[in-house]
């Protein structure tokens, strides 16, 4: 059974950074990439980069939002509620073996 390694990105430097390790394990036959992008990426005020992703070859399985515009404490909380929420659903429906991030 191939076991599942989850990489989670939330910006351009981020997945700068894990590019050629999601290479190395989309190319393993005995490991299951899944990608997980959220924040910056999924964000039209910075190009909406996961376009880029999956322009290398790499599809996303799970899109969290959670970036909300303002830099608050109440705004800066609530962007962590729903990331909660949002990396709750994703972990329960793609039930990862291991989970990567920068």
């Amino acid at each position: 059974m191939k076991r599942k390694i989850c990489v989670i990105s939330g910006t351009r430097a981020e997945y700068g950074l894990l590019y050629w390790l999601m290479k190395e394990i989309q190319e393993d036959t005995e490991l299951d990439l899944q990608v997980i992008v959220t924040g910056m990426h999924l964000s039209p005020e910075f190009g909406l980069t996961w376009k880029q992703i999956e322009k290398d070859g790499f599809p996303i399985h799970k899109k969290v939002e959670m970036l909300l515009s303002s830099d608050t404490p109440v705004g800066i909380t609530k962007s962590m509620g729903l990331g909660m929420t949002g990396f709750a659903d994703a972990f329960e429906e793609l039930k990862p073996d291991v989970m990567l991030r920068t």
